[in-house]
């Protein structure tokens, strides 16, 4: 699969994971807390990526 494929799939899937969270946790739902939720999730699949492996290398 392609690097743009891989983003966008990443990008959507922690755009739709935020809105549960956000929605299932917190009952109001400001586009500033799901942004950032979205961001961090965004975030950590590519941390824990990198994580992943550079310990495959090892």
């Amino acid at each position: 699969m392609s690097a743009p494929a891989i983003f966008v799939i990443r990008l959507v899937t922690s755009m739709l994971m935020a809105l549960f969270i956000s929605y299932f946790f917190f009952q109001k739902k400001s586009l500033l807390l799901v942004a950032g939720l979205a961001l961090a999730l965004f975030g950590l699949a590519y941390v824990f990526e990198y994580a992943r492996k550079r310990n495959r290398d090892d």
